[in-house]
């Protein structure tokens, strides 16, 4: 007996399955006709991309992060105590 409900998602997730062995295809076909030295600079490219750049985003962030942190300690030396003068620059 054939089951006339099928379950949510089931059509969903093999359409998406069939588009990513599409999309897989596609890309091995590109892979096999690109030339070595073109294949090459795509795997450093590549290379760069996963290892590289996300440690240079991450440093980026922790230097402005310290940055902010001792910049939020310095908050206080701002405010002067009522009565004090200020020296002219």
């Amino acid at each position: 007996m054939k089951d006339i409900n099928s379950a949510p998602g089931s059509t969903s997730f093999s359409a998406f399955w069939n588009e990513l062995c599409a999309y897989t295809r596609q890309g091995m076909a590109a892979l096999r006709a690109m030339p070595w030295p073109m294949l090459l600079a795509c795997c450093l490219g590549l290379a760069f991309l996963i290892t590289i750049l996300p440690l240079a985003i991450m440093l980026f962030a922790l230097v402005m992060l310290l940055k902010w942190a001792s910049n939020s300690d310095d908050a206080g030396a701002d405010e002067k105590a009522p009565g004090s003068q200020q020296s002219p620059q």
